[in-house]
């Protein structure tokens, strides 16, 4: 009897664990990951366009009116234009059956998971370009102008507004009864959530553009002169902080897994990746030697100038420790991602494995060859004793496609499966326990030279999907709650679930 009811508590726990993702990357922590799952093969169960449409699929459970069967040569009923923009950085959150999202317009809206449907909306002045947060029930949103709004999640009821003076470009963090917000001024503020009571507010060296992270004890912020403070969470007293190399912080987020906080840099030469270290590859016959070389490469040895593109300044992830933010040892990886998008921050898989991209002559999870490089660019976790990659091998590879090193992708992890997603390329996911790879969506199926028989796909043909306002670029990570899968686009949000 007392193993039935521990075992019943555990699975009530669970459930409970499994069922929310109220913020950036779902946790504090910013890990990425939920046992939540949702698989192959998928269809489209709504998108939704604005509070004044959405597109419910026929053939979901739902039971909408509208033909959301993806074929060769037929297009979805999209209108060709939006009247509103979600930045390609918002990621959705969700919390109790209701998925958050704001616009560049300054407008915010709370979604029905279920079937799409709008709860309802707000204005955010200056809009936002990126995710919101849920804590004890209040949903807040940070605008590019400065200002922070909460709203009551479940009634729209507006309950409090606070203005930093300086634009917030980082998402809100969410822990403890608080939401933490860092703006262009240098200040970390941290806002009673259901009041918006100031509990404390520090100035850090210089402006914050990124986003920010925490554990139990501590808050973790990248400032623009590229150092990184950990800041205490009750007080905001400064702990410890450290410089590291990069042009900025933009974009992205620190990770906290183990004994570090992971963090990722806008790397120093040029945000691109496309033909950088290929002498260096084709010295490397094995694994090993390519990690030698790689050592050497990013402390700046040239090898008698057959690597002349070698320097320090390409690192671009670092492991610093919780305890004093020192750095123990260099992570091996080389650049990655590009066109003006930093390589996006690692993700935590649900057996503790941090993952992130390298580049490599030696793949043994993604696939042989990419668009920019005569090698590849793999998926590995980062050792966290000397952070060399722990290969994931399967036994085959997933043979992914498009795969560019100027186009990678945000990553999530939902169960199994390793969610990758971009807006110009779409979303894939693939097994991480057997490489089993779906190209889950692209918008245009006759797109930029390609052709993509994808589960869900918008236009058969360009041109794409206008929408009010040029969006402001980025990557965010696809959601996975309650066996739904949510991503957003710059003119809309889609729900997935499992085609049977």
């Amino acid at each position: 009897m007392r193993f039935l009811a521990a075992l019943l508590c555990l699975l009530n726990f669970t459930s409970i664990w499994a069922t929310d993702w109220p913020q950036l990357q779902r946790d504090a922590a910013r890990t990425g990951r939920t046992p939540d799952t949702v698989s192959p093969p998928f269809r489209a169960r709504w998108i939704w366009l604005g509070p004044a449409l959405t597109l419910r699929n026929r053939e979901s459970v739902t039971g909408g009116p509208d033909d959301l069967t993806t074929r060769d040569g037929y297009s979805y009923p999209i209108p060709p234009t939006v009247p509103l923009t979600l930045a390609e950085s918002v990621q959705p959150v969700v919390s109790g059956g209701r998925l958050f999202v704001g616009t560049q317009e300054g407008d915010v809206y709370a979604i029905s998971t279920h079937d799409g449907s709008t709860l309802w909306s707000g204005q955010l002045p200056g809009g936002t370009i990126v995710a919101a947060a849920v804590e004890s029930g209040v949903v807040a949103f940070a605008s590019v102008t400065g200002i922070v709004r909460a709203w009551q999640a479940d009634t729209g009821i507006l309950l409090w507004s606070y203005d930093s003076r300086k634009s917030i470009t980082g998402a809100p963090l969410a822990k403890d009864g608080n939401f933490f917000v860092a703006d262009h001024g240098g200040y970390v503020t941290a806002l009673r959530a259901t009041n918006g009571q100031v509990i404390w507010r520090t100035r850090v060296s210089a402006p914050v553009h990124g986003g920010l992270a925490a554990d139990d004890a501590t808050l973790y912020v990248g400032s623009e002169d590229m150092r990184v403070h950990a800041l205490r969470l009750n007080d905001g007293a400064l702990r410890a902080q450290n410089r590291v190399r990069g042009q900025s912080f933009r974009m992205l987020w620190p990770v906290v897994h183990g004994n570090f906080v992971w963090v990722s840099s806008v790397q120093t030469p040029v945000i691109g990746s496309e033909y950088i270290m290929e002498s260096l590859m084709a010295d490397s016959p094995s694994v090993a030697v390519e990690e030698t070389n790689i050592a050497r490469w990013l402390a700046g040895d040239t090898n008698n100038g057959r690597w002349p593109d070698a320097g320090e300044d390409w690192r671009h992830l670092f492991a610093l420790r919780r305890s004093d933010l020192g750095e123990s040892f260099t992570v091996l990886a080389g650049p990655a991602d590009g066109c003006g998008i930093p390589a996006m921050p690692p993700a935590v898989t649900n057996d503790g494995r941090l993952l992130t991209y390298f580049k490599t002559r030696h793949p043994t999870f993604t696939t042989v060859g990419a668009f920019g490089t005569n090698y590849s660019i793999d998926i590995c976790a980062v050792n966290p004793t000397n952070g060399r990659r722990q290969q994931i091998n399967n036994g085959q590879l997933a043979g992914m496609w498009m795969w560019e090193t100027d186009n990678l992708y945000a990553l999530t992890v939902a169960g199994p499966w390793l969610w990758l997603r971009q807006n110009f390329r779409g979303t894939q996911v693939v097994n991480l326990l057997t490489s089993s790879h779906r190209y889950v969506q692209a918008q245009i199926r006759y797109y930029d030279g390609g052709m993509f028989f994808c589960d869900v796909v918008y236009r058969n043909v360009p041109p794409p999907i206008e929408t009010a306002e040029v969006p402001i670029r980025g990557r965010a990570g696809v959601v996975v709650v309650d066996q739904l899968a949510f991503f957003t686009e710059t003119f809309g949000v889609t729900a997935l679930e499992h085609e049977p």
